[in-house]
This record gives C-alpha cells, sequence and structure tokens, in this order.
C-alpha cells in the first residue's frame, strides 16, 4: 500500500510540476517583442552570423499569453515605400515591383504551443494566402530579455534564427 501511495504521489507531483514549467515559459513569452536581427549559421565557422541581406529590417512579434501570437516583418524601407500613385497608372514593371514588394511585408496570426524547447504557430490568416493554415515550428531559448526563434524550415538556402527583444 505504501508503495502504490508513493507511486500516485511522484506521478501528481511529476504532472504538476509538468504544467508549473509550461506555464512558466509562457509567461515568458507573453508581451510584445521588438525584432532585433536575423542571423544564418555558418557551417564553415560553426557560428551564428549577421544575416547582412535582411539589415535594416523591421518587425514585431506579440504573444498574448493564452495561445495566440501574431507577427509582421518588413524589409529595410517598407514604411517609406511611396504607395501613394494611382495603381492605373503605373506600367507593368512597375505593377509587378509594386506587387512583390507589398508581398515582402510577411504577417500572419496564429495559434500557438509550447513543447519543451519548440513552439508551434498554426496560422490562421497570413498575407500570403497559400500559408493559411500552416503551421511553423520554431526552436526557443530565452537569454535576459531576448527571446530567439530558430527556424526549423532552410529559408533562402540557409539556416536561419531571428533575435527579439522584449519591449517593456
Amino acid at each position: 500500500m505504501n508503495i502504490l501511495k508513493s507511486v500516485c504521489g511522484l506521478l501528481i507531483l511529476t504532472i504538476y510540476s509538468c504544467g508549473t514549467n509550461e506555464t512558466k515559459t509562457n509567461d515568458k513569452f507573453h508581451g510584445m517583442w521588438r525584432l532585433d536581427k536575423f542571423e544564418v549559421f555558418d557551417s564553415l565557422t560553426n557560428a551564428w552570423t549577421n544575416d547582412s541581406s535582411r539589415i535594416g529590417s523591421n518587425g514585431y512579434i506579440l504573444y498574448d499569453g493564452l495561445g495566440h501570437m501574431g507577427v509582421q516583418l518588413t524589409p529595410k524601407g517598407y514604411k517609406d515605400f511611396n504607395t501613394t500613385k494611382n495603381i492605373d497608372s503605373l506600367n507593368h514593371d512597375e505593377l509587378v515591383r509594386l506587387t512583390k514588394f507589398y508581398k515582402s511585408n510577411f504577417v500572419y496570426f496564429s495559434d500557438y504551443t509550447l513543447t519543451d524547447s519548440t513552439v508551434e504557430h498554426k496560422r490562421l490568416s497570413a498575407t500570403e494566402p497559400l500559408n493559411w493554415g500552416k503551421s511553423l515550428t520554431r526552436n526557443f531559448e530565452f537569454k535576459q530579455d531576448t527571446l530567439i526563434l530558430t527556424a526549423h524550415e532552410i529559408i533562402a538556402g540557409q539556416k536561419v534564427r531571428l533575435r527579439w527583444i522584449k519591449l517593456k
């Protein structure tokens, strides 16, 4: 009987501590974060370096602490792009440039779940219609006021991670 009580007690303690750890991790995510930088993995040096092609990019990510999040990433110069021209006055090349530039605005809203050291974003909506309903999985790590999200998929031929700074 004592063995049964010990096993039940250990099981309850394990379940409680797992739930508590998940809550603590979710609390760390909760809030708004500003993009600090993109980094790429250099397999020759086995180190992360600044992604020079994305210097000047801007972005914010928001976790509500209830399992929902939103993110926006824009390239350098996005907020200064001239959108005042009448679309009917644009030639083919200008329309192509405008479309590509608008497409570079990466936005989505999702439900998220945390498991160990990964966060899964199950996208509810996105600026790119093909991304609706699709999931992204990221490894996460916290270093003081910095959240580091590392993509599982290869992006533009590279392993990429983003550094986010917590806003107060």
